[in-house]
């Protein structure tokens, strides 16, 4: 049963061409940059999270500088946060452009067809058609559900750094 899916998988993968390989691997890339920060937010921010309200702790309230030391608190906390955010966001936009790539290459498969049979046989141009239009399929897939997770882990971020603001402010 799961040989019937790895081959239609592979030939998925071979009817796409190389640059659908591209495309799948900038996919895994980009998502696995994505459930590393869901993870970081949802387990590893609350350590974090403490070991700052530790540090804060050590000031004393009539310290004269409990603003600077709040303003350097929250943006350690979001740089933390937000690591990373930007290069999702190129992955993201990188995505939809190796899809046209792979449209351009299609293309070219199809004019070497022309080319070489000097007819338009619609059977043999075929194949260059599905190469071109596959990798941007799957370009623009992989780009669309990116964009989703990365506003929703914008806003979380936005939502856990003004809750972190808050916090802060109650405990000076």
């Amino acid at each position: 049963m799961i040989e019937l899916y790895l081959d239609d998988l592979l030939s998925f993968f071979e009817k796409g061409g190389f640059v659908l390989y591209l495309v799948f691997a900038i996919a895994l890339f980009l998502w696995t940059l994505l459930i590393e920060r869901y993870i970081y937010i949802n387990f590893t921010y609350k350590s974090h999270k403490k070991e700052l309200f530790k540090e804060l702790k050590l000031v004393n309230a009539r310290n004269k500088f409990k603003d600077e030391i709040k303003r350097y608190l929250i943006e350690k906390s979001s740089t933390r946060l937000g690591f990373g955010l930007d290069f999702i966001k190129t992955l993201i936009i990188v995505c939809p452009l190796v899809g046209l790539l792979g449209t351009v290459t299609g293309m070219i498969e199809v004019f070497d067809v022309m080319a070489i049979t000097g007819t338009s046989n619609v059977k043999s141009m075929a194949n260059g058609v599905s190469m071109a239009t596959i990798p941007t399929m799957a370009g623009m897939v992989v780009a669309l559900s990116g964009i989703l997770f990365e506003k929703k882990l914008e806003l979380t971020i936005k939502h856990k750094k003004q809750k972190l603001e808050l916090e802060i402010s109650k405990a000076l």
